[in-house]
């Protein structure tokens, strides 16, 4: 190779394009929703999943779903299940409460967002920061993570009706499926990861 054909290439992009908070519409109103029902197969999950929905159809006239599974917490769901989820107007998904299935939990709602339909993630308290993380690297920092008590796998299901599904549960699910996105963004932007940066300052 001679002086003429040597290239030096440079690794870095011209230009880097912000991703920026994008979420899915959110609805005017949880009265008369069509709302989904997630669950990861996560133990309780559905249990946690029929109070919240029981309590959004009480509260709110909302029309909610039986509860809908995918196969194993620790992959994506088939895509059948993301056509079904897809038909209703929003979805709620249960539960992360350990690294692997956190993240695909997040995987899950990240692939609805995208088919415009408005999610919120329940997440126990030990892992809504990795969460968080995974939301803010893929661009969706607002996307709304929903803080429940850890844990929850170990509780009886009337237990988990009775100790997780609490007023503020459901506050900030209507909240989370009703304000806009940029106060969204404004209530979840750094409201796990900024407190787990702090401590390891």
């Amino acid at each position: 190779m001679t002086d003429q054909d040597e290239e030096i290439l440079n690794p870095f992009a011209d230009e880097v394009e912000a991703k920026g908070t994008v979420l899915a519409d959110r609805l005017s109103t949880v009265g008369d929703a069509r709302i989904g029902l997630f669950s990861n197969t996560k133990k309780n999950a559905d249990h946690f999943l029929r109070e919240v929905g029981e309590r959004l159809e009480a509260d709110h006239a909302a029309e909610v779903s039986e509860v809908v599974y995918k196969d194993v917490a620790t992959s994506a769901a088939d895509e059948a299940v993301y056509e079904q989820l897809r038909e209703y107007d929003a979805v709620l998904i249960a539960y992360g409460d350990c690294g692997s299935c956190s993240s695909w939990t997040m995987h899950d709602a990240f692939q609805l967002e995208e088919a415009g339909v408005p999610t919120v993630v329940f997440c126990t308290e030990e892992f809504t920061t990795l969460c968080q993380y995974e939301a803010e690297n893929q661009g969706v920092p607002g996307l709304p993570i929903v803080e429940i008590d850890h844990p929850i796998a170990d509780l009886s299901p009337e237990a988990v009706a009775s100790e997780r599904v609490t007023d503020d549960i459901l506050t900030a699910v209507t909240e989370a499926l009703t304000n806009d996105t940029g106060e969204l963004l404004e209530l979840y932007k750094g409201k796990y990861t900024d407190a787990a940066s702090s401590e390891l300052a």
